[in-house]
């Protein structure tokens, strides 16, 4: 529990407010990082959400896969941003420990992976079904989807670089 002194009667609003959040975060590399990997993989996650679910069962468990790893990595992205974001020390005990690097290689390769198995996915099994229904918005917004996909493998690696300088006292 913190606490909050107030000299000045009437700026006790906003300062309770900047000294209670750690804004300073997201204006760093690390905050800005986790900010585009938050809407990225909502992108990702609504594209798939709005334009596979008709396909799944044509996808198989590439689709699954794509859709595990981005509500997965999304959640547990958001989960640690709010909490750096409420909480100086969290960022400082979280950052210096391994969960962020072994959570950024585990992103990361599970992004690379299941991109890889939704391109395979639908250039072997969808492309019949997409040269027989013309001017469909599917192929675009798919293909959207696994490259982003893959920007977030390549992302992920990049955090997971950082917080292992970070964890060793490097940056």
């Amino acid at each position: 529990m913190y606490r909050i002194s107030r000299p000045n009667v009437g700026s006790t609003s906003q300062s309770c407010i900047c000294s209670c959040f750690n804004m300073q975060y997201f204006t760093t590399s690390y905050g800005i990082l986790k900010i585009i990997q938050i809407i990225l993989g909502s992108i990702c996650q609504s594209i798939m959400l709005f334009y596979g679910t008709k396909y799944i069962p044509t996808f198989g468990t590439s689709y699954e896969s794509f859709l595990t790893t981005v509500a997965g990595c999304l959640m547990t992205t958001t989960v640690i941003s709010t909490s750096y974001f409420l909480s100086k020390n969290t960022e400082i005990l979280v950052r210096s420990s391994l969960f962020e690097i072994i959570f950024g290689i585990f992103a990361s390769i599970c992004y690379l992976s299941s991109s890889s198995l939704l391109t395979i996915a639908v250039y072997t099994l969808m492309y019949p079904i997409i040269m027989n229904i013309p001017f469909t918005s599917l192929f675009s917004a798919v293909i959207l989807a696994y490259t982003l996909g893959f920007i977030l493998g390549v992302i992920y690696a990049i955090d997971a670089y950082w917080a292992f300088k970070y964890y060793k006292g490097f940056s």
